[in-house]
């Protein structure tokens, strides 16, 4: 796919247009982008530990956001910082993924964080993270941070505030949430950069558990979310890599499979780089040019009708597969929240992130129901 949308002037922006196939255009969708960056130093297991069970409630809470009425795009990308087992002249940071809206990645990129030292440079992973990632261009569309740590915000030869600057600059929001004492300078700071970064600053519990509340529905909802999986076709040379990522990140989920089957139920969860059925969807691939030896088992040999036909139907069983999942959803939401609340769960990460998010992306329009 060739895209244009990131090399337009400003005053063509809005009516950037994507070619996809063929030559036909088509208008480019609304983005969300978000990157994460998280302090990956000694102390901070309990974070990762969080972001790890987390990252799909934060899905989950983003799937009902339309712009104009559409369904944004979701990118996320990855960094840690503050790990000595990183390169000194890099920052002790490193970006673990750049935007994507392949979830499996970031998931699996989360799993093989391991917490070591600490020199936690917030201003050059920040400063790093826009000069690295592929940040959309359109002023239309949302772009944040969210950089979590409990060290001084100051540390380092970057200095914080020109790196924030730089995030500003670019129509980057800077949110920061600091892991210790919530009366400190050390929190002043942190909330000095969110101020300036025109982000959020939240003070958070970074080792409280991860608890995911059940429900009488949990147990039907896993046992689609393995139907759901027989509906992935893995094509091309990333097919049985994507397909197995998909598997482990389901057995990585543990307690939270059920809010990442949730998520697989929604129009976030992609994979057209390895799933067939996708890639089609999105017309990243063409049937009629795929070669017959990256072709799933399943569609060799036959027809090209045929394997449209395979194609139509196993999307048609997902989307059924998805559908259920929504419903069951739906009642587990309100089977949940008949009961008593824990004011208590309002300092961790996915709670902040998501009370971030609610109102900074009605700012550019996007439309969040509670």
């Amino acid at each position: 796919m060739f895209q244009f949308k990131r090399t337009l002037s400003v005053g063509a922006i809005a009516t950037s247009l994507t070619m996809i196939t063929g030559g036909v255009w088509a208008a480019e969708k609304p983005t969300i982008q978000i990157a994460i960056l998280l302090d990956s130093s000694n102390s901070m297991d309990g974070l990762i530990d969080q972001t790890r069970r987390q990252l799909w409630t934060v899905v989950n809470a983003l799937t009902d956001v339309r712009k104009d009425g559409e369904i944004p795009d979701l990118e996320v990308a990855l960094y840690h910082y503050g790990n000595d087992s990183l390169p000194p002249d890099e920052g002790f940071n490193r970006q673990l993924t750049d935007f994507t809206t392949e979830l499996d990645g970031v998931s699996e990129a989360l799993f093989t964080i391991r917490t070591n030292g600490g020199q936690e440079y917030s201003g050059w992973v920040i400063q790093d993270a826009i000069n690295q990632l592929n940040w959309d261009s359109d002023p239309e569309d949302f772009r944040t941070i969210f950089i979590a740590g409990n060290e001084p915000f100051d540390q380092g030869s970057v200095n914080w505030a020109e790196a924030v600057n730089l995030a500003k600059n670019q129509d980057v929001l800077v949110n920061t949430i600091y892991c210790g004492n919530a009366e400190s300078r050390e929190r002043d700071l942190w909330a000095a950069g969110a101020e300036l970064g025109d982000g959020a600053n939240f003070n958070i519990d970074q080792n409280r558990a991860v608890v995911i509340q059940p429900s009488p529905y949990d147990a039907e909802i896993r046992r689609l979310n393995d139907e759901l999986n027989q509906t992935y076709l893995p094509y091309g040379s990333l097919g049985e890599q994507g397909l197995e990522r998909q598997l482990v990140q389901d057995a990585n989920a543990g307690a939270a499979i059920v809010t990442r089957g949730i998520s697989k139920s929604s129009a976030y969860y992609r994979n057209s780089s390895w799933d067939l059925v996708d890639a089609i969807a999105e017309a990243e691939v063409s049937l009629e040019t795929l070669a017959e030896t990256a072709l799933p088992e399943e569609l060799q040999g036959l027809s090209l009708a045929e394997q449209e036909a395979y194609i139509a139907n196993t999307q048609a069983e997902r989307e059924q597969i998805q559908a259920q999942i929504r419903d069951l959803t739906a009642q587990r939401e309100a089977y949940l929240s008949s009961l008593p609340s824990d004011e208590d769960a309002k300092d961790t990460l996915d709670y902040v992130m998501i009370q971030a998010l609610r109102s900074q992306l009605a700012r550019k329009g996007f439309v969040l129901p509670r």
